[in-house]
């Protein structure tokens, strides 16, 4: 380390982030700030992280309905999340 500074920050947790449906779980997300209120770092446990084995059967969802993969929207992966969380 070059250089090192201490000083009192403010650390909050918050839970409300996230719909409660399966592709937007409800999570805790915890933020730190400067005395002053600006934000300074954000852990938020993102759902939008898939496994390989995920963007696998996705690729393969997308090429059966005919989705073309440069022109994927958030409708198209939530429509997706739909369809798997019924099987």
């Amino acid at each position: 380390m070059d250089t090192v500074i201490c000083k009192e920050l403010i650390v909050s947790t918050i839970a409300r982030r996230g719909t409660g449906e399966r592709h937007s779980p409800i999570r805790v997300i915890t933020q730190v700030f400067e005395k002053d209120g600006t934000l300074i770092a954000e852990n938020d446990p993102s759902p939008e992280t898939f496994a390989l084995f995920d963007l696998i059967h996705f690729a393969r969802w997308c090429i059966t309905n005919g989705i073309v993969t440069d022109k994927i929207t958030p409708s198209d992966v939530h429509k997706w999340l739909d369809e798997i969380k019924d099987r």
